[in-house]
C-alpha cells in the first residue's frame, strides 16, 4: 500500500492529540500513567518514522532543526518516566512536553508540510 507521508505523519499528530487530551482529562493517576505510557510510544514511532522517512527530503539545516527538536522532546519525555505522578516537578514537566510536542506539531503542519514536494511517499 502506498500512503501519502505527509498524510501518514499528519495521523500520527491527531493520535498523539487525543492521547494528550486522554493525559490532561484523566480522572486518576494511573488512567494518567495510562495514557502517558501509551503517547511516549506513539511518539517514539512517530519520530523515528519522520527521522527514517521525512528527514532525508529535508534540507540539511532544516534535518538538523527537526533533529534537535526531537532530541529536545526526548529529553523532556526521559525526565518525565523518571518521575513519580506525585513528584512536585511531573505536573510543570509534564506540561512543558505537551507544549514541546504541540508547538512542533504546528510548525510542521504549517509551515514545513506545505514546502515539501507532493512526490514525497512511503511504502507501507
Amino acid at each position: 500500500m502506498v500512503q501519502d507521508l505527509v498524510g501518514l505523519l499528519v495521523a500520527e499528530h491527531r493520535r498523539l492529540e487525543s492521547l494528550f487530551a486522554d493525559i490532561e482529562t484523566a480522572r486518576s493517576p494511573a488512567a494518567r500513567r495510562t495514557a502517558l505510557d501509551a503517547a511516549v510510544t506513539t511518539l517514539a514511532a512517530h519520530t523515528a518514522t519522520e527521522e527514517r522517512l521525512l528527514h532525508g527530503h529535508l534540507p540539511a539545516e532544516l534535518a538538523e532543526y527537526e533533529a534537535a527538536e526531537h532530541h529536545r522532546i526526548h529529553d523532556l519525555v526521559a525526565r518525565l518516566t523518571e518521575l513519580n505522578d506525585v513528584d512536585p516537578e511531573f505536573r510543570p514537566l509534564l506540561a512543558a512536553l505537551l507544549e514541546a510536542v504541540r508547538e512542533h506539531v504546528q510548525e510542521e503542519e504549517t509551515e514545513l508540510f506545505p514546502r515539501l514536494p507532493q512526490s514525497v511517499r512511503v511504502t507501507e
